[in-house]
């Protein structure tokens, strides 16, 4: 044939015959991504202008995501993402079509697939007096409801993104997804994504038999049990969010009862430096492990929550 049609936007990888495109949602203004096809050399691998047949796109793979608008002459397409409909998915998402050059009599078909990405905790739904917002929408003073009293006042806000290389080169990094309805009937409401060490709030009686203790918190890892809650090994990257407030607080994420962000060594361990030297510079007393607040509930270890978990 001694020609292809190929992505020449520089915003697609991959090639000869399959394109892949990354949207990423954790940015506010992202609502489109756009590409364009030309007929390219299959020795040189340069442009050698449109095709002279034109271009025919197929129809996306689904239409739940958002809509392609395409140019059959200049091979220009545009993917307008649905952003409501993506965050009220509570999860990444894919979107694919077809396109087809024709020139001198031949024709080559490429696939482009989009991946929509909505980060960890973007998108989450945290539960305030005005009803449920996306964590990424609230800013501190806002009230957030709590299980033990009235709503409380966000007193700061941290996040810390990883990307597909943090995540490759330490996957225990990597995020725990609970599918909806794991802990009851919209409990919780959508797939709800934390941290590995992100501790869930559990009113058991079999936390009582093994601990104790009725209520208890338990971290996310040793819930894993490979059917309701997993470990998210398709993830490109992601966004961990912490709330502080005055003190540790169970908060409800996604309709769940989850802990608000509890300043331990381990946690602000985990922590950039820049974040952490923000932090305390806000709250110096945190430095100090005496004056930090004490957890709200016992804190099960992640061997311990394994057991809960083999017990339920």
């Amino acid at each position: 044939m001694g020609y292809n049609i190929a992505d020449v936007s520089g915003n697609a990888t991959g090639g000869p015959n399959d394109w892949g495109l990354t949207l990423d949602l954790s940015d506010p203004s992202a609502t489109t991504i756009s590409g364009d096809f030309d007929v390219v050399s299959l020795t040189s691998g340069n442009s050698q202008g449109e095709a002279t047949g034109g271009y025919s796109f197929s129809a996306l793979n689904t239409t739940a995501w958002g809509t392609l608008s395409f140019n059959t002459v200049t091979g220009e397409y545009t993917f307008t993402v649905d952003r409501s409909a993506i965050i009220q998915s509570g999860s990444d998402q894919v979107v694919s079509f077809t396109i087809v050059g024709t020139s001198g009599g031949n024709s080559d078909d490429d696939t482009v697939t989009i991946n929509i990405l909505i980060c960890v905790a973007r998108g989450t739904m945290i539960d305030t007096p005005e009803g449920p917002v996306a964590v990424e929408t609230l800013a501190t003073g806002d009230l957030v409801r709590t299980l033990d009293g009235p709503p409380q006042r966000v007193r700061w806000i941290g996040s810390r993104r990883l990307d597909r290389a943090a995540l490759a080169a330490d996957p225990s990094l990597r995020p725990v997804r609970i599918a909806q309805d794991a802990f009851g009937p919209a409990r919780p409401a959508r797939d709800l994504v934390v941290s590995p060490q992100h501790r869930i709030y559990l009113d058991d009686w079999r936390a009582d038999l093994l601990f104790g203790e009725a209520q208890v918190l338990a971290p996310a890892k040793g819930l894993v049990n490979d059917h309701s809650i997993r470990v998210d090994t398709q993830a490109e990257e992601v966004e961990y969010f912490h709330l502080l407030f005055d003190n540790h607080e169970v908060i409800y994420t996604e309709n769940t009862p989850t802990e608000s962000f509890h300043p331990g060594d381990y946690t602000l361990c985990g922590l950039e430096d820049d974040v952490r030297e923000e932090l305390f510079a806000l709250f110096p007393t945190l430095q100090s492990d005496a004056d930090r607040p004490p957890v709200t509930r016992p804190a099960l270890k992640v061997w311990e929550a394994a057991m809960l978990a083999d017990a339920s």
